[in-house]
């Protein structure tokens, strides 16, 4: 790799991580297992929630949420252009249209400003 080589984001694992991921390979259960369930379990404690389901991606979590809150066709979801593509893409697939909002300069976040002026009654 090229010292001049920026990450957006470098994973910090440590021999308690790895020695995690090859037991769970070694189990024989590399979807929906112990694991998986104990995950949920602690999650739903932490959080105070009476469901949680883990999915194998933050797509999959996101198009679950906008269904979960009954975006579908005819719907508007203002989102941020400066994002990864799933973020518009799930909203397209569940049948709503992204509207795009720009960030803010000074911290790369979505502009509450940009916000108000994209909100409609299918907002």
């Amino acid at each position: 790799m090229s010292e001049d080589f920026l990450p957006i984001a470098q994973p910090d694992l440590d021999d308690d991580d790895i020695a995690e991921v090859v037991d769970t390979l070694r189990s024989g259960w590399l979807t929906y297992g112990p694991k998986t369930q104990r995950f949920e379990a602690a999650f739903k404690a932490m959080v105070g929630a009476e469901h949680a389901v883990a999915v194998n991606s933050c797509t999959a979590g996101l198009h679950l949420a906008l269904l979960a809150a009954g975006i579908g066709p005819g719907d508007e979801v203002i989102t941020t252009p400066l994002t990864f593509a799933a973020t518009a893409n799930v909203i397209v697939h569940a049948g709503a249209t992204p509207v795009l909002a720009d960030v803010a300069a000074e911290d790369l976040n979505i502009d509450p400003e940009q916000i108000e002026g994209k909100v409609t009654p299918r907002t």
